[in-house]
């Protein structure tokens, strides 16, 4: 038997004959490239042309990237949008020359062109990453460098290099003449027979050319000059090390190089390179070096330099000498021109003193519990010493001692400590430090053997007189933790211990959001304003539905503006639609219905810049409380994968925003339920959200208008989906629904099918489990402090036309998605 693997399964042939299985395997590929499309089922061809949808998010990863990811719409086989190496930075633009582990492939950037994630975002394909190399390096990526240099003068610079590089310049200048070359500056891994990062110098213009000399480290070597009119110079770095690299200047050398004009003579080229001196008045010869008319000025010292001084005229009567660093003048320093045209004494010398003889330090001894590293001089001499100490002890005192030219080292001797470095915490976290105590528990072994025995010092004990670098403690110190604000919770160990293994005792120490607790304290539920209670605004009119009963009507959209201190200039001039009530879960993330972020009858979600996100709300007018809002933009949707847009089963997505909302008085996140599924036992919750008029109401007043919140009671699924056959809707109420209608005690008229709502149980912090439902008309919020819970958000009702509170709503129960919530938020 013949197996051949296709896109639906695995074919089986008899074999009847090589020409056959050929014939049978060609028109299969045939039928693959020609009839792609038409097996292709319509709804779900029509899903996928839908691009860039939410299976290309693959392009938005929080770090680097090495795969290029081209994504095409499946049917047309258009490229729609690429991703880059690269990493993100704080506001999320594709920034490829962040300092980043991954990422040094753009080192050699100096200014980039930071991609955005856009579909049709092609800077991979352009190759265009960089706007401006560093000096040296060329090309899109900045990963080209060295050419063909052919000027009489001119500049060879690298700076910064990555690992692995290569590169070489061929200078050139005038034929037959030689040149030049002068390093200014030189930052290279320093090695005595330079074997990693060098660069070398070839006299010629090729790597076959003879070797110079070949330079690392930071010493500025002496001025090559070339046998030819050319040099070639290469640079190569190993895999591990990087520095600043170097910078070399090229002149090229003339007979007026070497200044040969005499009494300021001005030095020429001849068309054969032959030089000619133009002298000053009273001077003559070849290099202007006779002065008829008074004395001849002379040569200059060798590493020094003259001055002639005149009088009125243009007769030298004086010369004054002096000697370049590190040389001294042996002999006078002024001579006189006598009459005879001399000078009088004889021609001082410039002579290099000789240095006094630099005294050895002896060896110094290898710390206790560490070791040392000896730096070398040019001599072999011990230049200096490196200290370090083994894992967990630390330096106390200085880790580098120099050997001074008396003999002696500077410094002291240093020693090497146990200790832990300090554990690092955010800043919502306080902590202290408490001084070391000795450890006192001791068992009645230990006591025993203490009193018969006499004291030994044990090395790791704490020497309170050394001093450790910063962000490191002695042993039995101990740091006790706590939040920076009552708006956030502990979590780790509230008291760490430094041990004697160098680590720390207990769990890393942390603070979050405290969730479902209010910090102000309404007189009633009523007025209550819930900080986890969030605004949802779509800048395109709201559609139909004949569930939801949504249409565009007076008061329905307002205007969702940003405004500065004054509050008089508006930031955005666009008109939004209050189309949906959410919960802050996280500080990152806001639970809604998946209906509020689709298109009718689908699952794909809508644009996120169609979405805008406002915490804090509590007044339809932005005026009442700008100044607490937080405006916040949508990064990415997350619908349900179980959604169903035709029962509204699994009614569910989450926003994630683009920023982290600020924790405060107002704005807070609300508890998730404390298990997954299970009985709700709970017969009345609270609801709160704003209510929009309809055909037949009156306009809100915009300036006074707030969120509202009522007591519901839940029903048996059987009474709402009865209640709802009566009207004329057919619906089944699945395990991911409750069902409640207004209670007919509550203080407040609440009606969610206009712009949805959120539904609120309260637990009783003091127990596991169980809940504490408050009466509205008697009990204040924070009599017994209660624990919020977020129990349900409004899927879908049928009142369309006035607000009933004897019709059920059907809501989305939030506890089934405990877990699919909690892996997406973090």
């Amino acid at each position: 038997m013949l197996f051949f693997v296709g896109h639906s399964g695995i074919w089986m042939f008899s074999l009847f004959s090589k020409w056959k299985v050929c014939l049978l395997a060609l028109l299969f590929h045939l039928l693959q490239l020609y009839c792609p499309l038409t097996a292709w089922h319509h709804e779900s061809r029509a899903q996928e042309d839908k691009c860039p949808g939410p299976r290309w998010n693959v392009m938005c990863r929080s770090c680097c990237e090495y795969e290029r990811i081209a994504c095409k719409c499946p049917s047309q086989g258009t490229k729609v949008g690429y991703a880059v190496p690269c990493c993100r930075n704080d506001i999320h633009q594709c920034d490829p020359c962040i300092i980043h582990q991954g990422c040094n492939v753009f080192d050699n950037c100096k200014r980039c062109n930071n991609g955005t994630w856009e579909a049709k975002d092609d800077f991979y394909v352009s190759g265009t990453y960089c706007t401006e190399c560093r000096q040296g390096w060329t090309g899109g990526a900045c990963l080209t460098c060295g050419e063909v240099i052919r000027r009489p003068q001119g500049h060879v610079i690298l700076e910064s290099y990555p690992i692995n590089a290569k590169c070489d310049w061929t200078l050139h200048v005038s034929r037959g003449l030689t040149m030049e070359l002068r390093f200014t500056m030189l930052s290279l891994e320093f090695d005595h027979n330079c074997r990693y990062d060098y660069v070398e110098v070839r006299d010629g213009d090729s790597l076959d050319s003879r070797i110079i000399a070949r330079y690392c480290g930071n010493d500025i070597p002496s001025p090559i000059r070339s046998s030819g009119d050319s040099l070639h110079i290469r640079f190569v770095s190993d895999g591990y090390n990087n520095y600043d690299g170097f910078s070399a200047t090229f002149q090229e050398l003339t007979a007026c190089s070497f200044s040969p004009c005499m009494n300021d003579g001005v030095c020429s080229l001849d068309p054969i390179k032959t030089f000619r001196c133009a002298c000053r008045p009273g001077f003559t010869g070849a290099r202007c070096e006779n002065n008829p008319s008074g004395c001849v000025p002379p040569q200059k010292p060798a590493h020094g330099d003259l001055f002639l001084q005149y009088d009125d005229g243009d007769i030298a009567t004086s010369i004054q000498y002096l000697c370049y660093k590190p040389y001294k003048l042996k002999g006078v320093s002024r001579r006189m021109c006598l009459p005879n045209g001399k000078w009088s004494g004889t021609a001082p010398t410039c002579v290099k003193e000789a240095k006094p003889a630099k005294k050895v330090c002896t060896s110094l001894p290898q710390p206790h519990l560490g070791f040392s590293k000896q730096n070398l001089a040019s001599d072999g001499k011990i230049k200096s010493v490196q200290f370090f100490c083994n894992s967990p002890y630390v330096l106390s005192g200085s880790s580098k001692r120099m050997c001074q030219r008396n003999g002696t080292w500077s410094g002291t001797q240093p020693q090497c400590i146990k200790a832990c470095r300090e554990p690092k915490v955010s800043k919502l976290v306080r902590q202290k430090v408490v001084k070391p105590l000795s450890p006192s528990r001791k068992s009645p072994l230990h006591k025993l053997y203490s009193s018969s025995q006499p004291t030994t010092a044990d090395e790791d004990s704490t020497d309170s007189t050394a001093v450790l670098p910063a962000g490191f403690h002695y042993l039995y110190t101990r740091i006790e933790y706590e939040c920076a604000s009552p708006l956030y919770q502990s979590s780790g160990s509230t008291r760490r211990t430094c041990l004697k293994t160098g680590e720390w005792s207990g769990r890393h120490a942390s603070c979050s959001p405290v969730c479902g607790k209010l910090v102000s304290k309404p007189q009633s539920l009523a007025e209550t304003r819930w900080p986890w209670h969030v605004a949802v605004y779509h800048h395109l009119p709201d559609h139909d539905s004949f569930l939801l009963g949504r249409t565009k009507r007076r008061g329905d959209t307002f205007p969702l503006v940003d405004y500065d201190d004054s509050q008089e200039n508006v930031a955005e001039e666009q008109s939004w639609q209050l189309v949906c009530s959410g919960a802050l879960v996280s500080q990152h993330a806001v639970l809604l219905p998946a209906h509020c972020v689709t298109e009718p009858g689908q699952s794909l979600p809508l644009s996120t810049a169609e979405l805008r996100v406002v915490l804090g709300k509590h007044y339809l007018s932005d005026l009442r409380d700008s100044k607490r809002l937080q405006h916040m933009q949508v990064l990415e949707i997350l619908v349900h994968p179980n959604y169903d847009p035709n029962v509204f089963d699994s009614d569910l997505a989450i926003l994630k925003l683009a920023d982290k909302a600020k924790i405060s008085g107002f704005i807070s996140p609300v508890c998730l339920p404390r298990l997954q599924g299970g009985e709700v036992i709970a017969q009345q919750a609270y609801i709160t959200g704003w209510s929009i008029a309809g055909q037949h109401e009156p306009a809100p007043d915009t300036d006074s208008e707030v969120s509202r919140t009522g007591l519901v009671e839940l029903a048996d699924v059987a009474q709402c989906e009865r209640q709802y056959a009566q009207e004329g809707v057919s619906i089944s109420v699945s395990d991911n629904m409750l069902c409640g209608r207004q209670h007919p005690i509550s203080s407040a008229t609440v009606c969610p099918a206009r712009t949805g709502g959120i539904v609120l149980l309260p637990t009783d912090t003091r127990t596991t489990s169980g809940s504490m439902l408050p009466d509205q008309r008697n009990v204040k919020v924070g009599a017994s402090d209660p624990r919020w819970e977020l129990l349900g958000l409004v899927s879908f009702g049928y009142n369309l036309q006035n607000c009933n509170p004897g019709l059920y709503t059907v809501y989305t129960r939030v506890a089934n998605f405990k877990n699919w919530i909690e892996k997406n938020i973090k």
